[in-house]
């Protein structure tokens, strides 16, 4: 696919002082707009790609490891707090390269989307592996997210606006106004980002 100029996440100037740890393939970053109190990560492909299900198979081998080593980590970090996971595949993504989500969080995702979206297909359990599959053959939008039984779900093709994942969980939270990482309060999440930093890059070097 042809990469665009502006990517933020192909150019490692734009997320190197955010990175807490990288492997061959992926970049694993601090993000900008911490809806949590910190340790919010993304899982950033180095390729680019669209989606996590655009990805290549032995990619899709990798991203499954690689989510398991950083859900533990942020876990671990922040006293063993479930790890909400989500991926806008397409679909509500501000930044057009695949990234998946990591918040140290609970929140019930599944049920938030079956309210907002009750028209669309939601599969769940399922595997990165058959939603790669499935996008490959209908390349559809969709919302992926480990549920709190830790099994994957998707739902597809479904009308959701910008960040709606950072609105389901920033709203779960009580902290609405940190839901548009364009416009939450910079001091208070540029304090984050760096305790995010300080937190979480031992584990991965």
């Amino acid at each position: 696919m042809t990469v665009p100029d502006n990517c933020v996440f192909c150019d490692r100037v734009k997320v190197e002082e955010r990175i807490v740890g990288e492997t061959a393939d992926f970049f694993i970053v601090a993000t900008i707009g911490q809806i949590s109190d910190g340790g919010y990560l993304l899982l950033i492909p180095k390729r680019h790609v669209a989606c996590i299900a655009a990805m290549s198979e032995p990619e899709i081998r990798l991203a499954y490891y690689a989510i398991q080593e950083v859900r533990t980590a942020v876990s671990w970090e922040y006293s063993f707090a479930p790890v909400t996971i989500f991926e806008h595949g397409i679909v509500g993504q501000t930044v057009e390269h695949a990234h998946i989500h990591f918040v140290p969080a609970a929140c019930d995702i599944t049920a938030r989307v079956r309210k907002d979206f009750p028209d669309c297909r939601i599969i769940s359990p399922i595997t990165l592996e058959e939603i790669r599959h499935s996008y490959l053959i209908d390349p559809r939008p969709y919302l992926m997210w480990r549920d709190q039984n830790f099994n994957i779900s998707v739902c597809w093709n479904p009308p959701a606006p910008p960040m709606y994942f950072r609105i389901v969980v920033a709203e779960a939270l009580g902290r609405p106004e940190r839901a548009n990482w364009r416009t939450m309060d910079r001091e208070v999440d540029n304090r984050l980002v760096s305790e995010t930093i300080a937190h979480l890059k031992p584990y991965f070097s």
